[in-house]
């Protein structure tokens, strides 16, 4: 890792860019996967001039490959995630003359279709700062993989309070997430500014509104069939949230970018599948992610407000019968667990 990250920087050229994107990259190998240049390419094509914040090691052929799509690159230590680099990188480049200032990184495979008319359609709104997702979860907020900014946001008192100062060490990931990616749209709005989703769930009745979800993962067939041009890896590699229809990545993913199946599937052969959770992962306290609500969520997202209130009313139903037998197979095999590691 570089001890001066932006000594290969041209700064005076990201300073001038009409449209600037701050891009964290992090992988476990320290190589630039071929979907996150494909992504590049795609940022370029819709007018950015890219910075790429690596916290990994990259050797100088991986960088190569990144300044041959026309991306800037900037290696640093893994402090503060991908705000930390946010950050790091708005107290080096500001001020800026950037019409859009966009903040990515590559937790997503994209484009799963037009990027640039995807950008064009979502800035044509009137706002103050989009995002490709608005989460409900917590509080509603732009999910930061995709948040585009005017200037009257990114030059706001409100931005410069949280992303033009230091990053205090954060005691944990939920820290940080509570702080910056929720805090972000949390308080430019607060600052009167205003913010558009190509895709949110806010407004709706049912499910979506009582329950509040991930649409990331729950809705990552309809977020794409809505022309959101992004699958978060997290969904198809961990599966967290155990989604039923997942595995037909290949036949969505093809019907609206058939270059980036085979990407997809490299990166994912280099990485691998992670073991699908189990029981031990059925929680309590989250029970809109369990597989029997699967299809009462996709009939409520599809059914809009018109039978929202039977659905959600069924749902109610479906927690309430599977709660008690659930924890009880949880509190079993924990117990099992804990006798095994005594033995």
């Amino acid at each position: 890792m570089s001890d001066q990250p932006w000594a290969q920087v041209d700064l005076e050229r990201l300073r001038r860019a009409r449209r600037l994107c701050l891009f964290a990259h992090y992988h476990q190998d320290a190589v630039v996967a071929e979907h996150v240049l494909r992504y590049l390419q795609a940022l370029g094509a819709a007018g950015f001039t890219v910075l790429v914040l690596s916290t990994s090691p990259l050797p100088d052929a991986e960088c190569a490959k990144l300044r041959a799509v026309g991306a800037e690159v900037a290696l640093r230590e893994n402090r503060g995630m991908d705000f930390g680099g946010w950050i790091e990188a708005c107290l080096e480049l500001f001020p800026i003359e950037a019409e859009l200032l966009l903040l990515a990184n590559d937790s997503v495979y994209a484009p799963l279709g037009d990027l640039p008319a995807f950008v064009e359609t979502l800035v044509d709104t009137e706002a103050d700062f989009y995002g490709a997702l608005e989460s409900l979860e917590v509080a509603p907020h732009l999910q930061s993989w995709f948040v585009l900014l005017r200037p009257a946001a990114y030059t706001s008192d409100a931005f410069a309070t949280l992303m033009r100062t230091p990053m205090p060490e954060m005691g944990s990931k939920l820290a940080l997430v509570l702080r910056y990616e929720i805090g972000l749209t949390r308080n430019l709005a607060a600052a009167g500014l205003r913010y558009h989703a190509a895709f949110t769930l806010a407004g709706r009745a049912g499910i979506a509104g009582t329950l509040p979800y991930n649409p990331a993962h729950l809705l990552w067939r309809a977020l794409i069939e809505a022309g959101v041009p992004f699958l978060k890896i997290e969904a198809l590699r961990l599966n967290l949230m155990r989604i039923g229809d997942i595995g037909q990545w290949r036949d969505v993913v093809a019907r609206h970018a058939p270059d980036m199946v085979a990407p997809i599937e490299a990166d994912i052969a280099r990485r691998g599948m992670a073991r699908r959770p189990g029981v031990l992962l059925m929680s309590r306290s989250r029970p809109i992610y369990w597989p029997e609500l699967r299809p009462l969520i996709l009939a409520d997202y599809r059914a809009g407000r018109t039978r929202s209130r039977l659905l959600l009313a069924l749902s109610r139903t479906v927690i309430a019968a599977m709660w008690a037998p659930r924890w009880g197979i949880a509190k079993a095999i924990g117990a099992r667990m804990k006798l095994q590691r005594r033995g």
